[in-house]
């Protein structure tokens, strides 16, 4: 009996156990996506550093220059003279353009100078240049040397065309414009010669002019269409209208305070011939300082009149070049350009006269003559002489 009641309590458990719910089977895992890794940015390449720019080129500095000799451009000195650089002659740009009243500038190796209406360019290097419509090559470099521009001294006839010498010594050199003496021929120039210019006298009183009567003439001069010239004019003689001369002889003082206003105020050239020992010296006649002054205004023409005024006919061969060279060196040096007209003192010259102003002067001057026409002997160039009493029916009769 108990066997079956174990029996049958097995059984009971057996079947219990077959109606326990299975268990709801579990969901199918969800299938494990991996989003891709962010791709790992390329590493960015360090720029290569940008090349320094190259320094734009410059003059070159110039090797060991050394002092040459004293330079006048247009009757002023250049403050540095010129220098040596390679046995070349040197100045500095700064000096001509303070001359010229100009402006300097550098760009790179380009130099530029500026004055008036004119540009002038030069490739520092190679020393090409361009002027207006004209160009060429200097003959050497533009140099720098402590700051300072320094180009070939040829600038200065070649580019610039200025005319130069030195003095005697060798030791100042002078640039000044060029004159043209190839004179066209068979025009009629009458030349005037006076003296003072005052209306009070000394010594010959004809000699001096009263400055109301100069008035009436220099007005009469251009109110009639005549055009007062210097002696270097006379190269483009033919382009000139009603040309004339005014020359006034020895360098007396009212050339500077009565003449020198007149000439002013009309506008007019007037030539005057010194006695270059008298100048600064005597009382009654001009400074050098009044002359340059004068000639720097570009209305007078300082010309010579020997050193002393002598009878130059009466003198030696000797002599007569101490008086021709003498004026000629003294108006250099003062006034910073040659002459190139001698005026005989008197009137008075002979073969030698003749002979030795042709190695320092273009033309001599006598007192008397009359008319002048070009193409005849420019060493025997006539005047008319106006006296303090001509009246100005006479001067019109003497320039017409």
């Amino acid at each position: 009996m108990k066997r079956l009641a174990v029996f049958f309590v097995l059984l009971a458990l057996l079947l219990s156990g077959c109606h326990t719910p299975a268990p709801e089977p579990e969901p199918d895992p969800k299938p494990v996506v991996t989003e891709p890794a962010d791709p790992e940015p390329e590493p960015v390449p360090e720029p290569e550093p940008e090349p320094e720019p190259e320094p734009e080129p410059e003059p070159a500095e110039a090797p060991s220059p050394a002092f040459l000799t004293a330079v006048t451009l247009l009757g002023q000195p250049l403050s540095g003279g010129s220098v040596t650089v390679e046995n070349r002659p040197y100045v500095r740009l700064r000096d001509v353009a303070g001359v010229l009243d100009g402006d300097l500038t550098l760009e790179g190796e380009t130099v530029t100078l500026c004055w008036g209406e004119k540009t002038l360019t030069i490739q520092a290097t190679t020393g090409a240049w361009t002027l207006d419509e004209a160009s060429g090559t200097l003959t050497g470099p533009v140099y720098q040397d402590q700051g300072e521009l320094l180009a070939p001294m040829a600038l200065l006839t070649d580019v610039l065309d200025y005319d130069t010498c030195t003095n005697t010594a060798g030791d100042i050199r002078y640039f000044y414009p060029r004159t043209y003496w190839e004179i066209p021929e068979g025009y009629k120039v009458p030349v005037l010669m006076y003296h003072g210019v005052s209306d009070d006298t000394w010594g010959a009183a004809e000699l001096f002019v009263r400055p109301s009567d100069l008035e009436e003439e220099l007005k009469y001069l251009k109110d009639n269409g005549y055009t007062p010239i210097w002696f270097s004019d006379l190269h483009r003689v033919d382009e000139i209208e009603k040309p004339v001369i005014l020359t006034f002889d020895d360098g007396y003082n009212d050339n500077y305070s009565e003449l020198f206003p007149l000439l002013q105020k009309y506008e007019t050239k007037a030539t005057v011939f010194v006695i270059t020992n008298n100048l600064s010296y005597n009382p009654n006649f001009m400074t050098w300082e009044q002359a340059k002054e004068m000639a720097d205004s570009g209305l007078v023409d300082i010309q010579s009149h020997t050193v002393t005024h002598p009878h130059l006919n009466a003198i030696s061969r000797e002599q007569q070049i101490d008086e021709l060279q003498g004026s000629y060196e003294a108006i250099l040096e003062h006034i910073g350009r040659p002459p190139t007209v001698l005026c005989y003192p008197y009137g008075d010259f002979n073969t030698d006269t003749q002979d030795i102003g042709r190695g320092f002067y273009q033309c001599g001057i006598m007192m008397n003559g009359g008319d002048y026409t070009t193409g005849t002997n420019t060493f025997v160039i006539p005047r008319h002489y106006v006296p303090r009493y001509t009246t100005l029916g006479t001067f019109a009769y003497l320039v017409d």
